[in-house]
């Protein structure tokens, strides 16, 4: 028998970065639109991260996976409460995450036993990025953030994702 010699193979690792922002009570959001000549996105300021949104289907998505989220966040927090957190004045960012079309969505969600705020959680992941909401108050805040930030998508974006023309 002859021995044969072979070449190693080249391995290659992917590696995908994921974002995780836990949210207790209602927290200052802000959303910030932004439009040059050619180009624009919507910047939405949480605690602890902006997430822009480079086209109209990411803010689509964000939108309907909380919107979705509504009858597990009624059956997971229920009337309970999570101890907040003191909300300072400045927006404090550790990271920023780009989503751009239509992601991926997935929700989980753990009751009042198993959460570590002992009222539940909702987690929303969204592509590379995952917001659990600690209690009903984040859950609420989350909603209306997203339903601002795809409103100025719809202001600021065209039909093919680009920024639209402001009348002169």
């Amino acid at each position: 028998m002859k021995a044969t010699k072979t070449a190693l193979a080249v391995r290659t690792m992917h590696y995908l970065p994921s974002v995780t922002i836990r949210l207790t009570g209602a927290a200052e959001n802000r959303v910030v639109p932004r439009r040059d000549r050619d180009r624009a996105q919507v910047d939405v300021y949480i605690p602890g991260a902006i997430v822009i949104l480079w086209d109209e289907r990411a803010a689509w998505t964000m939108l309907t996976a909380w919107r979705n989220a509504g009858g597990l966040a009624e059956r997971t927090f229920g009337a309970r409460r999570a101890g907040g957190y003191e909300v300072a004045n400045r927006h404090t960012s550790h990271i920023t995450i780009g989503l751009q079309g239509k992601q991926s969505v997935e929700v989980f969600a753990r009751n009042y036993l198993h959460s570590r705020s002992g009222c539940g959680e909702l987690a929303i992941v969204v592509g590379p990025l995952t917001i659990v909401a600690d209690d009903r108050e984040a859950y609420d805040q989350q909603v209306a953030t997203w339903r601002v930030a795809a409103a100025a998508a719809n202001a600021v974006f065209d039909q093919e994702g680009r920024a639209r023309r402001r009348a002169e």
